[in-house]
């Protein structure tokens, strides 16, 4: 599964990497933390809830709550 570098997202969403990052550690975006045991490692941002985020504001033609979007999707078992 492709991802992107958090940089590479935010600016995909048009929003800083600090915002980015302040989403994923309160849980309102979906990220995959890369270390191993109590070594903190880097994020990375799964292409496809990037694209399926957009995708459904774009469908919508309204705003998306990406926190709310979020935990919908981990609910339902969705890629997010």
């Amino acid at each position: 599964m492709p991802t992107y570098s958090v940089p590479e997202a935010a600016a995909l969403l048009s929003i800083s990497p600090e915002y980015l990052y302040r989403l994923i550690h309160a849980d309102g975006f979906p990220a995959v933390q890369l270390g191993v045991g109590e070594t903190k490692g880097r994020y990375v941002v799964p292409a496809q809830a990037v694209e399926r985020l957009l995708s459904e504001a774009a469908d919508s033609a309204g705003i998306v709550d990406a926190a709310q979007w979020t935990g919908a999707n981990r609910a339902s078992g969705g890629a997010a």
